[in-house]
């Protein structure tokens, strides 16, 4: 199945989720009615920010949504699973080395350059300290060979023209 979806005033939002219910439906076994799931949590804080900012939102707010480490289960501040910028390292009891590793921000100015502004690392410029996590989780002990530090880096412009602008 395909989906396409077109607007000409609107947004599109991502979290690793299946946005259409006739795919999820036909095509997953995602729950798409448990709130407290990560990546309908995720949904959730992007569909509650489009709201909050409607008619305001440029790319400056699009990377501080990206970095956005409100939890919509617990009502507050609380980087984990749920939150956009994506911190399962940090979620107790069940942690995990995973979350967000990367992030893009395009708006169609950018679109007609054939740019967009990206991030490598939490987008939060937050660091992953393998030995740290490891040291802290040892059920996790079994990925030491590949598991990787991640550094935090500043958002960029990139540019299909130049590479970078």
């Amino acid at each position: 199945m395909v989906t396409l979806q077109r607007t000409k005033s609107g947004y599109f939002v991502s979290s690793n989720f299946p946005i259409n219910p006739k795919l999820a439906r036909e095509e997953t076994t995602f729950n798409l009615h448990d709130p407290a799931n990560s990546e309908n949590a995720r949904h959730t804080r992007w569909l509650q920010l489009m709201k909050q900012y409607k008619g305001q939102i440029d790319p400056q707010l699009a990377e501080k949504f990206e970095s956005d480490h409100y939890d919509v289960i617990l009502h507050k501040i609380h980087p984990d699973q749920r939150t956009l910028c994506g911190h399962g390292d940090l979620a107790g009891p069940a942690y995990r080395d995973s979350g967000a590793v990367e992030g893009k921000v395009i708006d169609s100015a950018m679109a007609a350059r054939m740019s967009f502004i990206a991030v490598s690392g939490h987008p939060c410029g937050s660091k992953f300290s393998a030995a740290a996590f490891l040291q802290a989780h040892p059920q996790y002990d079994w990925q030491k060979p590949l598991l990787r530090d991640m550094n935090g880096y500043p958002w960029t412009p990139v540019s299909a023209a130049k590479g970078m602008e």
